[in-house]
């Protein structure tokens, strides 16, 4: 079966990135994150044996080692994956300028919250 699908920007931004890290393309990214949900859901569904308890949390890591894709990730992580990639890319472009501006911004936020945490009696 062939799917057309549309992703949003952040979706796109990931399996580019996907792509140039894998070396596989868009496709098969895809492709491979439907068949790790498949597989998930196979081990959920797996009847327990009576003697013995399947530990479903050790085999689905077992899985995950054998197959060499990204399993287990819904679409929101795969988003704010995606949206934390972008925002790595453009640090990277980023000027001295603009390094040194977010770089001041952290400090901000540092103070601030550790004036939060005094304020609320809690240590630094």
């Amino acid at each position: 079966m062939t799917l057309t699908i549309d992703v949003t920007p952040q979706e796109e931004a990931w399996i580019v990135a996907q792509t140039a890290q894998l070396g596989l393309p868009p496709a098969e990214i895809v492709k491979r994150l439907i068949d790790a949900q498949l597989s998930f859901v196979a081990i959920q569904s797996t009847p327990k044996s009576e003697d013995k308890e399947i530990d479903i949390t050790n085999d689905l890591f077992a899985q995950w080692a054998e197959e060499d894709a990204t399993p287990g990730l819904n679409a929101k992580m795969l988003t704010a994956i995606a949206y934390l990639d972008a925002r790595i890319e453009e640090g990277k472009k980023a000027t001295h300028e603009e390094q040194r501006l977010a770089d001041l911004e952290v400090e901000e936020l540092k103070r601030n919250l550790n004036a939060n945490r005094v304020a609320m009696g809690e240590r630094i």
